[in-house]
């Protein structure tokens, strides 16, 4: 008997690094949301808002109310899923 008829496994080769697996490249996503987060705020200075509501021209509302809502989002889907969890072995005969 010999080892030579056994079959070895080849062994798999290393996946490719991805863009974003390198931690600069993330650094520069983030800076880059940053300014583009900046200079939009700073666009208010530059004309006149016509809303509805009175609080609705105050400087930066836009930006904060969009803040707020995605905060309330995220806290209320934790909330659904607490309400929603099943266990690991819920569907499990």
């Amino acid at each position: 008997m010999s080892d030579e008829s056994t079959p070895q496994p080849t062994p798999t080769p290393p996946e490719d690094e991805r863009w974003l697996d390198r931690p600069e490249n993330v650094n520069r996503i983030v800076q880059a949301l940053v300014v583009a987060c900046i200079v939009v705020v700073g666009a208010d200075f530059f004309y006149h808002k016509h809303g509805y509501f009175g609080f609705q021209e105050w400087f930066a509302f836009d930006a904060a109310f969009g803040f707020l809502a995605y905060v309330g989002l995220i806290f209320t889907a934790k909330g659904v899923r607490r309400i929603l969890m099943r266990d690991e072995d819920y569907y499990d005969g």
